[in-house]
């Protein structure tokens, strides 16, 4: 059976311990080293990505400027590029609005030259066909108006006697007018009638709707129309004929034209006074009632 023994020993812990207090003072000198370094780490680190930061920040900034610098210069010499186009096309604008307004300025007064001397023709037309009416209110009425204001004025300034007269004068022109109008008012309702009477005997009242034969009158008109001496024939029927009538008339006698026998039977008196009052009671020019009077005595009229 084993047996347990107790050995007292007396050990000197007094080196240890000075050891392990040697230990600890060098554990804290090197704990404060490396929370020193560890300091001096934090600080180099931080100085460091300052440093980095500053100078990315710098190199971004740099970069940037750099970059849009370029872009300035680039859009500036673009930009000082289209305004001198600009310029140029405002400038060939400017040119062409020049001359537009030239041309526009020279063809508007010559078609205003051209228009003006058609309306005055127009107008003298008008006048040449209503002349009745124009002298009516131009001359006649300004002749009667300024007469009635210088017989009236008279009477202030006459005597006895001369009232008298101014007014048997004025009695009288009254008379004259008076019996003028109804000379004209007689002789205008005596041609209507006139003319009412050959109408009934010229316009159909009766027609029976049967087949018949009926006469027109009918021109046949042939002239030359070159000095070679061709001749052309128009053919002229009255207005009132229905179209389709005028047409087939128009194409029979151009057939028949070329056969037809034509003889000179001399002037026809009536027809000549009658042409003759036609050209005296016109209201055209005297230079076209000569040269319409001319071209009738020079030609010849002839009858189937």
């Amino acid at each position: 059976m084993a047996r347990h023994h107790d050995i007292d020993c007396l050990v000197d812990t007094q080196p240890m311990a000075e050891k392990i207090n040697h230990v600890s003072t060098n554990v804290k000198g090197t704990t404060a080293a490396v929370v020193g370094m560890k300091v001096a780490v934090l600080a180099a680190e931080k100085a460091g990505t300052e440093h980095i930061c500053k100078n990315v920040n710098r190199g971004f900034f740099t970069l940037m400027r750099s970059q849009m610098t370029q872009k300035i210069a680039s859009m500036k010499s673009r930009t000082e590029a289209l305004l001198m186009e600009l310029y140029q096309q405002k400038k060939r604008l400017l040119d062409i609005k020049s001359t537009m307004e030239r041309d526009y300025l020279r063809i508007s007064s010559r078609y205003s030259r051209l228009i003006t001397g058609i309306n005055k023709s127009l107008k003298q037309r008008v006048i040449d066909l209503d002349r009745p009416i124009f002298d009516l209110c131009e001359r006649d009425i300004a002749t009667n108006n300024n007469r009635i204001a210088l017989l009236t004025g008279t009477v202030p300034i006459g005597q006895a006697e001369g009232v008298v007269a101014a007014q048997q004068i004025i009695s009288s022109v009254l008379k004259n007018n008076s019996k003028r109008v109804i000379d004209a008012t007689r002789d205008f309702l005596y041609q209507m009638n006139e003319q009412k009477l050959i109408t009934d005997k010229i316009v159909l009242t009766n027609i029976d709707a049967k087949d018949a034969e009926r006469a027109i009158p009918v021109i046949i008109c042939s002239s030359t129309i070159d000095h070679n001496g061709n001749e052309a024939t128009s053919i002229t029927v009255p207005e009132t004929t229905a179209q389709l009538s005028s047409q087939t008339i128009e194409n029979e006698l151009m057939e028949r034209s070329s056969q037809l026998q034509w003889k000179y039977e001399g002037d026809d008196e009536k027809v000549k006074q009658e042409f003759n009052k036609l050209v005296a009671e016109s209201n055209t020019s005297t230079r076209v009632k000569d040269l319409v009077t001319k071209l009738y005595e020079k030609s010849q009229i002839q009858n189937l």
